[in-house]
C-alpha cells in the first residue's frame, strides 16, 4: 500500500471523527434547522402542543398526574396500585410529521417490568393507517452495564416488523440520559443512539412503507408476558424526557 493511499485514508477518516452534531444531522436530505423542539425549561407542558393522554391504553388508566414536569425534565409515571390497578401515562403532539429526523434525550426506568416508549402513530381517531415506528425499552432487560432495545415497524393490514431478537446494548439506559431517536425518510427508516446507527429498515425489502402523517408519541406502561411485569405494587417507576427535535426531511 502506498504512502499516498495511507495519507488519503487517514485524511478522511480524522474528518469523519471531527464532525459536529449538525454535520452529522444534516447529511444530504435532512435540514440542518429544527422544525420542532421541546425542551420543557418553562415547567410546564403546553397543551397547544401536546396531548396528555387521560384514556385507558394497553389495560392501564393514563392520567394527567402521571404526566408533568419538574426541574426540566417531562416525567412519566407508571404505578402497579394494589388499589387502583395499573396507572400509566402517555403524551403524544397535536402536530403531525412525515419524513424527517427524531432526536430526545432520555433516561429510562431502572424498575423491572415497565416499558418506556418512543413512537409515531397515524391513529386518526381509529381511521388511520396505523402506520408506526416504535423504539421500546423493556426493563427486565437492563443490567449492571448491558441492556436491549426494541425497533418495530406496524401498519394496519401488513405483516409488522419487529426485531427478534432485539438490539443489545453496552450499557444500561437507565443510569443516565441517552440521545435516541430514528431518520424516516421515503426509502428507508435508521434508529440510533448517542450518534450510532444502530439498524436501518428499508421499504424495499419489507412489506410496510411509511408514507403518512403521525404524531409523535411517549407512553409507559406494562402487562404480564412480553414486558415481564408488572413491577411490585405501588412503586413509582419515572420515565424522564429532558428535550425533543426534529429536523425536517428536504425534498431534492
Amino acid at each position: 500500500m502506498s504512502k499516498k493511499f495511507v495519507f488519503i485514508l487517514y485524511f478522511l477518516f480524522m474528518f469523519s471523527c471531527s464532525l459536529n452534531d449538525s454535520d452529522r444531522i444534516n447529511d444530504g436530505d435532512i435540514s440542518s434547522e429544527v422544525q420542532f423542539e421541546e425542551d420543557f425549561d418553562d415547567g410546564q407542558i403546553d397543551e397547544l402542543i401536546w396531548q396528555i393522554g387521560t384514556w385507558v391504553e394497553h389495560g392501564g388508566q393514563t392520567g394527567r398526574e402521571r404526566c408533568y414536569v419538574e426541574d426540566g425534565y417531562l416525567n412519566l409515571v407508571f404505578i402497579n396500585d394494589s388499589e387502583e390497578g395499573y396507572l400509566s401515562s402517555a403524551i403524544q403532539t397535536r402536530e403531525e410529521f412525515l419524513y424527517g429526523c427524531w432526536e430526545a434525550r432520555l433516561k429510562l426506568s431502572s424498575v423491572p417490568g415497565v416499558l418506556n416508549s418512543i413512537y409515531t402513530i397515524d391513529w386518526d381517531d381509529g381511521n388511520g393507517t396505523k402506520q408506526e415506528i416504535d423504539i421500546e425499552f423493556l426493563t427486565y432487560t437492563f443490567d449492571d452495564n448491558t441492556g436491549e432495545v426494541h425497533f418495530a415497524v406496524h401498519a394496519d393490514g401488513f405483516e409488522s416488523f419487529n426485531t427478534n431478537p432485539d438490539i443489545e446494548l453496552d450499557f444500561n439506559p437507565s443510569e443516565d440520559f441517552h440521545v435516541w431517536g430514528f431518520k424516516i425518510t421515503p426509502l428507508h427508516i435508521q434508529w440510533f443512539v448517542d450518534d450510532e446507527v444502530l439498524l436501518t429498515y428499508t421499504y424495499s425489502e419489507n412489506d410496510i412503507t411509511i408514507d403518512s402523517e403521525y404524531q409523535l408519541k411517549f407512553n409507559f406502561w406494562s402487562n404480564e408476558h412480553w414486558i415481564n411485569g408488572p413491577p411490585e405494587e405501588d412503586i413509582e417507576c419515572v420515565y424522564q424526557i429532558d428535550w425533543i427535535r426534529f429536523y425536517p426531511y428536504e425534498e431534492d
